[in-house]
């Protein structure tokens, strides 16, 4: 058994900073269309570094918020589609346009993740 104690949440974390960090880079609509979520994935990313720092440490709440921050996380980009009037297309195309993006749906898995990982983690 590894001393990390959080050691699937931690994993979990790390998988959902790169997938932001790899949307960050590659996604040019994010940035010439919606700076706005860019900058918001750059503070949850930066969020996701600090739980990932928690739970390396064995912080001991680390699973509480875990599920919660995973769930929020899922929820909001998930919501994102929402958003496609501001854009000018409809929902249907925006919801296609990003599970077309493999880091996308990378994100997503890895917010489920999160939830689980620290939900199974919050039982032991």
């Amino acid at each position: 058994m590894s001393k990390v104690r959080y050691v699937y949440v931690a994993l979990a974390l790390l998988s959902s900073i790169l997938f932001s960090l790899v949307l960050l880079i590659t996604d040019a609509e994010l940035w010439t269309v919606a700076p706005t979520h860019a900058y918001g994935l750059i503070v949850f990313t930066f969020l996701d570094v600090v739980l990932l720092a928690a739970a390396l440490a064995g912080w001991r709440r680390t699973a509480d918020v875990g599920v919660f921050w995973g769930v929020g996380k899922l929820a909001v980009f998930l919501g994102d589609i929402l958003t496609a009037p501001e854009f000018g297309i409809t929902y249907a195309e925006f919801a296609a346009y990003l599970f077309s993006l493999w880091a996308y749906d990378g994100l997503l898995a890895s917010q489920a993740a999160i939830s689980v990982a620290s939900y199974i983690q919050k039982k032991r």
